[in-house]
């Protein structure tokens, strides 16, 4: 084939591919246009129709109403399936209308009681705020119940044939609000999901089809450039690596994305592992919370009871006041009639010289008697702190005897060493005798019994250390006949080692035959791989040719096939191309045939001027 027929037929193909190219992008854009459209345009589009209106351009929302757009009719569904008649589906709707409002920035006052009934003003004012979420730029410009049922078709509401004229003029009425609430909550719906559209971006391709459709772009392109006679091809292998590098970065970046989910969750996993368990932390602090609840228990009985005694105290120390108040009184009452006796009474120089004596000598006798008091009192306090803290001594001892005794098992009832005796103390310090104060006798209950113990213990400590003295012995003589073993041992050992050396040197005299044997049969093995592997490539070179041919000789087929199938269409084309042409030029002569005449009978009819 010449040089000529192949570039003539690579510009046919060009041109195909021109054109197939072209049709397909049209085809591509159509089909974005349906799946990717503005829900703006869509609506504008169906908005315009009827009164010529112009439409509105808002394209920012991508949406996949355009599809809507281009349909002739609605879906409609002869009825609504949701029960939008009962009270608890209308209280939800309202409330959830009432959120989405709240939340998008609506500035009109609303309430579940206004939606209950609304009047028409605010379904006008909810609808439009609504339907500008959808479409801002849309503009309404008739009667608002004549543009609602259009604009529901618009965006192809599937019970818009249920909403008519009369419903929007009477909105709050018991037939026409639900339909109209329904709507309404449809349209806060078809909000929510195209703002979720929004957040997730186009809608993706399938991967397969993606990845089929870039290669089949780069076949077209390299067959079209080696029928052009080109064989550089780097250009388009840069374009296909590059979309292909593209397309696959968000898989790279989920792939990291989960590498480093799968780092802390393997982290935590080791750590989870490595560490203690949970329940076994837990349960470790609820027995310590336990225990601490117990002493607790124990030390507020312990405060209990000392409360008790100074409560006791105290009423002791309000009888003593109220005795010393009443004597008090008594005495004020005695002085003041004595007082009144010597008011009475006549008083002489002589008198009154003698009574300031007596009275100054009566007080000195009173401040000595006060100090004597003081001194009293002082003595009093000490020994009274000196006995508060025997006492407490005394308690803090009890309470030592009584943790010791539980310690050691004698508060328990089945304890066989306390022989029905309760080891726990008590102290009553309110009795009368020194023996009372305690609650068991110590000297001839507690101490006899004590000792009993001890001396029991005793003798088991007596006849463990026995025990241990006859264990000890038995070891020694397990040690010696240890040893005793261990010589045997050592010396079996040597024995041992000396029939290895004789075993090793025999053993290197074997090895070293052995090495010669195998080193022989190696080579022999080796040339015999060699052998088998020269047979096997010479017989792959062979079907490797004969599949080569095979091959070359079916694309030859298909590729004469597909220069015939060419050349016939070039053929084809030419002569589409040649009878256009001739009835394009027969037509002009026939024009120009027509012009002839005409100007011709112009000419005859025209008057030839006479000099």
């Amino acid at each position: 084939m010449s040089q000529l027929p192949r570039l003539s037929m690579a510009n046919n193909a060009n041109q195909k591919t021109s054109v197939a190219g072209l049709a397909d992008g049209l085809a591509g854009m159509q089909l974005n246009s349906q799946r990717f459209s503005s829900l703006g345009g869509a609506r504008g589009g169906l908005a315009g129709a009827p009164g010529g209106r112009r439409s509105s351009t808002y394209l920012g929302r991508p949406s996949n109403m355009g599809i809507a757009s281009a349909m002739n009719a609605p879906l409609t569904i002869a009825k609504d399936p949701r029960p939008i008649r009962e009270k608890q589906w209308q209280a939800n709707a309202i409330r959830n209308l009432i959120n989405f409002l709240v939340q998008a920035g609506y500035n009109q006052p609303v309430s579940p009681k206004t939606l209950q009934a609304p009047s028409g003003k605010d379904f006008t004012s909810i609808f439009k705020f609504l339907y500008a979420q959808l479409d801002p730029c849309y503009v309404f410009v008739k009667k608002f119940e004549e543009e609602v049922p259009v604009i529901l078709r618009g965006l192809r509401y599937p019970f818009c044939d249920q909403i008519s004229k009369s419903h929007l003029h009477s909105v709050g009425s018991m037939h026409a609000w639900p339909s109209l609430l329904a709507m309404l909550t449809w349209m806060v719906e078809l909000i929510s999901c195209c703002e979720q559209m929004d957040q997730q971006g186009d809608f993706d391709e399938d991967a397969n089809s993606q990845g089929e459709k870039v290669f089949f772009t780069y076949l077209t392109k390299a067959y079209a450039v080696f029928l052009a006679g080109d064989d550089n091809y780097d250009a388009m292998d840069d374009e296909l690596i590059a979309n292909f590098d593209r397309k696959n970065e968000k898989t790279v970046k989920d792939v990291e994305k989960l590498k480093l989910e799968h780092d802390v969750l393997s982290k935590e996993w080791t750590s989870l592992r490595e560490s203690e368990s949970p329940l076994t932390l837990a349960e470790r602090e609820s027995a310590t919370l336990a225990s601490d609840i117990e002493k607790f228990k124990q030390y507020i009985a312990h405060l209990e009871l000392k409360k008790q005694k100074l409560e006791d105290q105290v009423k002791v120390v309000d009888e003593e006041l109220i005795s010393k108040e009443s004597e008090l009184d008594k005495q004020t009452i005695e002085k003041t009639e004595l007082t009144q006796i010597v008011d009475a009474q006549p008083i002489s120089p002589a008198d009154v010289d003698r009574m300031t004596s007596e009275r100054e000598q009566l007080v000195r006798s009173l401040e000595a008697l006060a100090k004597k008091a003081d001194e009293t009192n002082k003595v009093f306090w000490e020994k009274e702190m000196a006995v508060q803290k025997k006492m407490d001594q005394l308690e803090k001892l009890v309470q030592s005897f009584n943790t010791l005794s539980y310690d050691l098992g004698f508060l328990s009832p089945e304890s066989k060493d306390s022989e029905g005796i309760n080891f726990e103390l008590e102290l009553y310090f309110n009795s009368s005798k020194a023996d009372e104060v305690v609650s068991v006798d110590l000297q001839n209950t507690i101490k006899p019994l004590l000792l009993k113990i001890r001396s029991k213990y005793n003798a088991n400590a007596h006849a463990c250390e026995d025990e241990a003295i006859a264990v000890q012995e038995n070891l020694d003589r397990l040690t010696e006949a240890h040893a005793e073993k261990c010589d045997e041992l050592m010396a079996l050992e040597t024995k041992i080692t000396k029939l290895n050396d004789q075993f090793n040197e025999e053993k290197e005299v074997y090895a070293r035959a052995n090495s010669a044997a195998s080193k022989e049969a190696e080579v022999l093995e080796h040339d015999m791989q060699r052998m088998k592997l020269e047979t096997a490539n010479s017989l792959a070179l062979s079907q490797q040719r004969v599949q080569k041919a095979v091959s070359e000789y079916d694309q030859l087929c298909h590729r004469f096939q597909e220069v015939k199938d060419q050349v016939e269409k070039a053929v084809l084309k030419v002569l589409e191309g040649l009878i256009g042409m001739k009835e394009r030029v027969s037509a002009v002569c026939v024009e120009l045939r027509d012009i002839v005449n005409a100007d011709l009978e112009e000419t005859k009819a025209m008057k030839v001027p006479t000099c």
